[in-house]
């Protein structure tokens, strides 16, 4: 779960499940309330990343529609 971007904290409620005797660690109720508390955290990174890149989107609209000041070349980072 770690490699989902899960905290070592966040896994406890799924230990404590398959300790409970559980097949799986993610049938308690305490086990969905992190999958819904990640999936919250995920939208709300999504949305943030999103609006940055509008942002950045416009921007760049805007730039190619100006007239170029720069003479460099189109040279990469």
């Amino acid at each position: 779960m770690q490699d989902f971007g899960f905290g070592l904290e966040e896994t406890r409620p799924f230990v404590e499940c398959l300790r409970a005797g559980h097949p799986e660690g993610d049938s308690c109720p305490a086990s969905l309330q992190v999958y819904r508390r990640k999936l919250d955290e995920l939208d709300s990174l999504i949305g943030e990343l999103q609006a940055v890149r509008a942002k950045i989107g416009v921007r760049l609209a805007m730039a190619e529609e100006a007239e170029p000041l720069c003479e460099l070349g189109g040279q990469e980072l």
